[in-house]
């Protein structure tokens, strides 16, 4: 230590940027909460919510926004993996309904990714207490066990991959780890895409009538999902009894 620093001017200094830091914290909290709740009103008041929310008025918005439809389709995307209780099916059925399989595809997994990482940053910056009155706290415990394993990126990429986990949580519960931001969409993005993909091609399919195409699109993606779920039950079983057999 300096000869003309004392500790108690350390400590002093330490303090202070404590508290700089906390009220910039804080700031910015109240600045993500700010901005999510005026564009959650202002879709509302809109009627784009109810339009996201139904897959016909989504189709007839997409097509009607000429040259913006893009965009309002990256944007609609973004919505609803911020706003989680709109089912992503639909957005992403209505994607590949309208724009196809592959510009359908870019536009959504841009949207995703940019939705995905405003979650994770959002509960990095305004904590636990407040992501816990959204997401349960039981919910949140289960992650941070995930989250904090020896396999945890490989875990969290197949909780990604598997259609019908809770991606929510699983964003909100990735911002409290020492993942990287951008570690987290490279992680999140690709664990994604197989499921999107299906569900754009769908869309794709349903457009052109391409009904033998939708069932194999359909039935391959079920039995994908049926042979995870057989898998996990199976070493859940064989833990069980590894369990049983040390006790």
């Amino acid at each position: 230590m300096h000869p003309g620093i004392q500790p108690r001017d350390v400590e002093s200094s330490k303090n202070t940027r404590q508290s700089i830091a906390t009220k910039s914290r804080l700031v910015a909290a109240l600045a993500f909460i700010a901005i999510l709740g005026a564009g959650i009103v202002y879709l509302w008041h809109s009627g784009l919510l109810a339009r996201i929310a139904d897959r016909r008025q989504l189709i007839d918005s997409l097509r009607s926004a000429g040259p913006e439809g893009p965009l309002l389709c990256i944007g609609v995307q973004f919505v609803q993996v911020v706003i989680f209780i709109i089912p992503g099916e639909i957005t992403q059925l209505a994607a590949g309904y309208v724009f196809g399989v592959w510009k359908g595809f870019l536009y959504s997994v841009i949207g995703i990714i940019l939705g995905s990482g405003f979650n994770f940053y959002f509960a990095r910056i305004v904590g636990r207490p407040v992501i816990e009155k959204l997401v349960s706290r039981s919910t949140m415990e289960r992650v941070d066990a995930l989250l904090g394993g020896a396999k945890g990126k490989s875990a969290l990429f197949i909780l990604f991959l598997i259609p019908g986990t809770p991606k929510d949580a699983l964003c909100y519960g990735a911002g409290f780890s020492n993942l990287g931001l951008v570690e987290f969409c490279l992680i999140s993005g690709l664990g994604r895409c197989p499921a999107l993909l299906a569900s754009i091609m769908l869309g794709a399919q349903a457009s052109n009538r391409n009904y033998p195409a939708m069932i194999a699109t359909a039935g391959a993606l079920v039995l994908v999902i049926g042979a995870y779920y057989l898998y996990e039950s199976h070493v859940s079983r064989k833990k069980m009894l590894q369990k049983a057999r040390k006790q």
